[in-house]
């Protein structure tokens, strides 16, 4: 492997010496592009076939001096067959486990905006993602934004501000419905904390009231009446949606242990980021304060809201290390033993448990990128249950991840690893682990971003100041999209951690599916065994795959640039037996449909993901 720098082409050549004293072997000459890594083999005729290896000289040839260049991963091969080879069983005897649709979730932040939102490309290529569920209204704007002042355009402090200034340009909730109906998403909302519970209750009688609906909200804590569940419906209505949007799944709050100091008291850490009111899970929960200046806890948050749509779930704020209810301490380790607070204080009252597990804070070694999914969730799942049990007796509420990225903050992203292969395959395989964990709700962070300002990364799946451009992360989706329904065991002999990681399910009942991630620059020959639960008829190949881990651009199906409703086929391959062999490309993300009716494969060979109108 080797990479040439920042531009140009580096003109090299490689030769060996078999001595210490010589002889040289013939050279190997070979040009290397900047900006990204490349992988060459040489053969050992193509160096005069040297009787023995002392040394390997890799020398400019251009006679001029050169711009730095990087070399890695030098190996020898026996023969240019491939080098790895893996056998994979499928374990289709077992229970099949259910896999929760909403595995597959991302965010819409509001400052993209309703033009953005309308963009044909960014709604088809929402559609064709296989994603299905999109949280709103944008992470840590979450806390400041006013769900009525910004659909009202008004900036009315008595009802929660849209943000300084935002009113006049943020999307408003209606764009965001517009979005859903569009692309076929769920939503899920984040309601503002800062508000009161009546104005989180209105927020769910617009999305979720009928308009004949004369139920009282009733005046809240701060004199504002807030009318009835059909007063809210029918301003719903006046955008254009008549009918209830349906939104199941609410939090409340984004990220509320990291407040300020400023607007957070004592167990706040000087670098919290939120403005919002307590660093306390206990206060979090139960609420603070009296009379008008009273601040609304979860438990008042969630009576409120149930009132008018009874049929909802509100998520807590967690953090994925609980501590103890007794740490006195904030840090980053357990924010003052804010999860076990919560849990302790909410009981059998939480409705589910929200995380934000990004596993890197700086930008990552490319190895530890790679085998991080294998042992990142598993333990942070083990030590909440674990404080349900203690704190809570028991009551295990749904642990649902609402945001996730490689990195947790951009500007520390300095190689751009979020937009780049490495991300795809860290993404696919912690997928899998959540499937494994049945995680509930996993939302990557997020569907597009814009780019940050230090940097130029982006979190998000498309780029949308590039066109909405695919990044190499989106491509995860289509493929875990048409996985099934189902997980059965799968292993295979090769390390999950840093060659091979493998995830089988049940797509239907003449059909199994196995997802295949190769980590290497090599490919892998790999002989799938799926046991007695064949015998195999025929089968397809989706591919996603790059030349390098820092490659930004990536192919779907051998394409590049495939079109925005992603009709590329896979490969359609026939099969016979229990046992059959196929190559995963280096760098690849692969998803199998093996099948014991030809019929079944190829009727749906070519079919796009299919989204409710």
């Amino acid at each position: 492997m080797a990479h040439g720098g920042n531009n140009g082409a580096r003109e090299l050549q490689l030769f060996i010496e078999e001595g210490d004293a010589g002889p040289v072997s013939s050279a190997a000459t070979f040009d290397v592009p900047a900006g990204q890594w490349t992988a060459f083999t040489i053969t050992v005729a193509a160096l005069g076939n040297p009787a023995q290896i002392k040394r390997i000289n890799i020398q400019d040839r251009s006679g001029t001096i050169q711009p730095t260049f990087y070399v890695d991963e030098i190996r020898l091969r026996a023969n240019a067959a491939p080098l790895v080879s893996a056998d994979i069983y499928i374990n289709a005897v077992v229970t099949p486990t259910p896999i929760s649709p909403y595995l597959l979730a991302s965010n819409l932040p509001a400052w993209l905006q309703r033009y953005r939102f309308d963009n044909p490309s960014f709604q088809a290529r929402t559609r064709a993602s296989g994603i299905k569920l999109l949280r709103l209204p944008g992470g840590s704007w979450s806390n400041s934004y006013g769900w009525l002042s910004c659909e009202l355009r008004q900036n009315d402090p008595s009802r929660q501000p849209c943000g300084p200034g935002w009113e006049s340009w943020a999307a408003r909730p209606r764009d965001f419905i517009a979005f859903l109906k569009a692309t076929g998403m769920a939503g899920m909302w984040v309601v503002s904390p800062l508000g009161t519970s009546k104005e989180a209750a209105a927020a769910v009688a617009y999305f979720n009231g009928h308009i004949t609906d004369t139920t009282s909200i009733g005046t809240d804590i701060r004199g504002t009446n807030w009318y009835t569940i059909g007063h809210w419906a029918a301003l719903r209505a006046s955008a254009g949606y008549t009918d209830p949007v349906g939104i199941r799944y609410w939090e409340f709050g984004n990220e509320v242990y990291a407040s300020k100091p400023s607007t957070g008291g004592a167990l706040c850490q000087s670098w919290g980021w939120e403005d919002t009111w307590t660093c306390d899970g206990y206060e979090y929960v139960n609420g603070v304060g009296s009379g008008s200046s009273r601040r609304e806890g979860y438990l008042e948050f969630r009576q409120a809201m149930k009132a008018v749509d009874p049929t909802i779930e509100l998520g807590a704020v967690g953090y994925e290390w609980p501590g103890t209810p007794g740490d006195g301490v904030s840090s980053w380790q357990t924010f003052a033993g804010w999860g076990s607070r919560v849990i302790s204080a909410a009981g059998a009252a939480l409705d589910f448990y929200t995380i934000h597990p990004y596993p890197f804070f700086q930008q990552p070694l490319l190895i530890s990128a790679l085998s991080k999914p294998q042992n990142h969730l598993g333990p942070i799942v083990a030590a909440l249950n674990q404080a349900f049990d203690t704190y809570a007796n028991g009551q295990r509420a749904p642990i649902a991840v609402t945001e996730y990225n490689l990195i947790s903050v951009s500007n520390n992203d300095a190689g751009q690893l979020m937009t780049r292969m490495i991300n795809a395959l860290h993404l696919a395989d912690t997928l899998g682990q959540a499937a494994t964990l049945q995680i509930p709700i996993f939302a990557q962070w997020n569907l597009a971003n814009g780019p940050d300002a230090i940097t130029g990364t982006e979190y998000g799946l498309m780029h949308e100041a590039n066109g909405f451009f695919r990044a190499a992360q989106y491509y995860v989706y289509p493929l875990w999209a048409r996985f099934g329904s189902h997980m059965i065991s799968a292993t295979t002999t090769l390390s999950p951690e840093v060659v091979l990681s493998v995830y089988a399910g049940v797509v239907d009942s003449n059909t199994l599916s196995l997802l295949a991630i190769n980590k290497t620059n090599q490919p892998i020959t790999a002989t799938i065994n799926t046991g007695s639960w064949g015998p195999l008829v025929s089968g397809r190949h989706w591919r996603v795959q790059a030349n390098s881990l820092d490659s930004q651009t990536v192919s779907y199906n051998g394409v590049t640039n495939p079109s925005d409703n992603l009709i590329e086929p896979p490969d359609v391959f026939a099969a016979s037996g229990n046992v059959i062999t196929r190559t995963l490309p280096p760098y690849s993300i692969n998803l199998f449909h093996l099948g014991k009716q030809t019929a079944n494969i190829q009727a749906r060979a070519y079919a796009p993901i299919a989204h409710k109108p």
